[in-house]
């Protein structure tokens, strides 16, 4: 009996590990309602910028510490439309999304404090990141985490800085 419970358990586990090999934050913020969609429509395209990176070991402190500061600084920066964070349930890779109404908004929430301290000392060593900046339509958010993946796959990196 406790064989087959085992087994039980374990198919289980399977399964939900299948479905649930990530957590994280789904697409929100202050000009996105899940449930209503986009609540205004940008005059051109929305900038997305998509990130990927290992936290490295002993540093997910420091990670979730600087997460908190990045999201914080994040919801206050003008022309915020909204973000998502996944991460790997058993592992260290961790994405994070952010949409906004023009490249001026995203360049001054990159060169934050609490952005820039998130670079330096946010446990993600610079080797391992790779991110990329798109544009889409409003029809397009939320973007799900699939299309994340493929752009990052297929996009070369980009420094927000430059543009």
């Amino acid at each position: 009996m406790k064989a087959i419970l085992a087994c039980l358990l374990a198919a289980g586990v399977g399964i939900l590990w299948a479905n649930l090999g990530h957590i994280g934050y789904s697409f929100r913020g202050p000009g996105y309602d899940p449930d209503r969609g986009l609540l205004y429509r940008p005059d051109g395209p929305i900038i997305v910028a998509v990130t990927v990176g290992e936290i490295e070991r002993g540093e997910r402190r420091a990670f979730f510490k600087r997460l908190h500061e990045v999201r914080g600084a994040m919801l206050r920066q003008r022309g915020l439309i909204g973000y998502g964070l996944r991460k790997e349930i058993l592992g260290d890779r961790v994405w994070t999304l952010s949409a906004w109404e023009d490249r001026e908004s995203l360049n001054q929430f990159v060169r934050s404090e609490a952005h820039q301290r998130a670079i330096d000392r946010g446990g993600i060593p610079a080797g391992t990141v790779h991110s990329v900046i798109f544009e889409v339509s409003a029809e397009e958010l939320p973007i799900p985490w699939m299309v994340v993946e493929k752009m990052l796959g297929e996009q070369a990196v980009v420094d927000p800085s430059e543009n």
